[in-house]
């Protein structure tokens, strides 16, 4: 508790108010006090707010935590005390929280820095009605019924990536029909998505048969889920995967990387092991959302071979066990950002092989905490930039340049093309054909004579 038990001078029997741990308390201002002493009863406490009085303090306090967080106490060249005076104005003028929002983003935008964000505080909002989805592509069938056109897979062993229909014992397949949902035929709506209003976590009956006919039909009772992105990103990726295995003829594997959190992280390593072992690889950095500072993930793609080890009977097996020496590509677009332009560019520092696609985000400003506001919100001040090996500044504001620019085009894409992906797994068979993959070879034993 910083602040609480570091006095070492007489504060003349003054007294402090402290929080620690959510609770408040006030003790003396003397050595050694710990968490807990003194603490208030606000069990009863009521608080009245006066929001311009507020809004008032919540300009001032941004400005002061911009001012004394940013990375460069010279502003970027701005007189700062002009800024306040240039906003400040408007503050008489705010009649509600996203106005004060605006001006905070105003003001802060003018340091033409990137990660600058304002996050609402004290905000009514309207309470969200999750709806029901089943993890499925559903079409409107001329019967009047619904059929299921795809249904997604899923990785049902963690709930943000359950798919309702390949839940256990629920017996529902491609191309089947829907015919009601909760008894409720489906005939009787415009949109189906209706009779799955506030479904979300629920269980819910579906009717389904392999025809637009009752005669048959079965119930099947499943769980929807409230958000699809996950199951779709997964079909997306999966999609990736088939094309650059058929097109590769199993050469070349594929990593996408939706960011340098925690789920980039994971996907880097669920699909890095087995495939390690692929002549070539490509890592797709495209709309990577970015997170940590990749440098783990340079790590392991980037680990070389130390040894070989022979074994009577099987194969020579290598130290480290997972590593791959063969060419490689990254792709990157204008939505590769902050961390995941960090990743092209130490991919290619690392000589890796060449990044290929369109320009990066351009956000290499970073965030470390910063206080927040008395309603909750906060502005997050970037407390430290990028600098280039050479001591230069770089890709903030610039992004990472490709060495092949390869525009996805919207109308390629919607047919079901992927040109940088393509253009990626023609270089790396280029690559292959020019220099293929050595054999490990195991020289013979000593034999020793007597």
């Amino acid at each position: 508790m910083p602040g609480v038990g570091n006095y070492s001078v007489s504060a003349n029997g003054k007294k402090l108010l402290y929080s620690a741990r959510g609770d408040f308390g006030i003790v003396g201002i003397k050595p050694d006090q710990k968490p807990g002493a003194g603490k208030l009863d606000l069990s009863g406490m009521m608080m009245k707010i006066d929001p311009p009085a507020e809004w008032r303090q919540i300009f001032r306090d941004g400005w002061r935590i911009t001012r004394d967080w940013f990375y460069d106490d010279g502003m970027h060249g701005l007189d700062w005390q002009a800024m306040y005076d240039l906003y400040e104005p408007l503050v008489k003028h705010i009649n509600h929280r996203g106005d004060l929002d605006y001006i905070l983003g105003e003001l802060g935008g003018e340091l033409n820095a990137g990660h600058f964000y304002v996050n609402w505080g004290d905000m009514p909002s309207v309470e969200r009605v999750n709806n029901g989805l089943l993890g499925a592509e559903l079409s409107a069938h001329d019967s009047g019924y619904v059929k299921i056109d795809q249904i997604f897979p899923g990785e049902n062993w963690h709930g943000g990536f359950r798919s309702p229909l390949t839940d256990p014992g629920v017996d529902v397949e491609e191309g089947e029909f829907i015919l009601a949902i909760d008894g409720r035929s489906t005939k009787s709506v415009d949109n189906v998505y209706a009779l799955l209003e506030g479904a979300s976590g629920r269980d819910v009956v579906l009717t389904v048969n392999d025809k637009p006919k009752d005669d048959g039909s079965r119930e099947v009772t499943v769980r929807p889920i409230s958000r699809e992105t996950n199951l779709r990103y997964l079909a997306w990726v999966e999609e990736r995967r088939e094309m650059v295995e058929k097109l590769s003829g199993g050469r070349i594997g594929y990593i996408h990387m939706p960011n340098t959190a925690f789920e980039g992280n994971r996907e880097l390593r669920k699909y890095f092991y087995p495939q390690a072992h692929k002549d070539a690889l490509i890592f797709d950095d495209r709309y990577n959302g970015g997170g940590f500072i990749p440098d783990r993930m340079m790590e392991l793609i980037s680990r070389k071979r130390l040894s070989y080890w022979a074994r009577r009977g099987v194969e020579p097996f290598d130290t480290p066990g997972y590593y791959h020496e063969g060419p490689k590509a990254c792709l990157a677009n204008g939505y590769s950002s902050s961390g995941g332009d960090a990743f092209p560019f130490y991919f290619r520092q690392l000589g890796l092989g060449p990044v290929i696609g369109t320009r990066t985000w351009g956000g290499l400003i970073g965030l470390s905490g910063n206080p927040g506001f008395m309603d909750g919100g906060s502005l997050a001040v970037p407390t430290f930039r990028f600098i280039n090996t050479d001591g230069e500044w770089d890709v903030e504001n610039i992004g990472v340049a490709p060495d092949i620019e390869v525009v996805d085009r919207p109308e390629l894409v919607a047919a079901g093309k992927d040109p940088s992906l393509e253009r990626a797994i023609e270089i790396l068979l280029e690559e292959l054909k020019k220099n293929p993959p050595k054999e490990t070879v195991v020289p013979t034993p000593p034999r020793m004579k007597r």
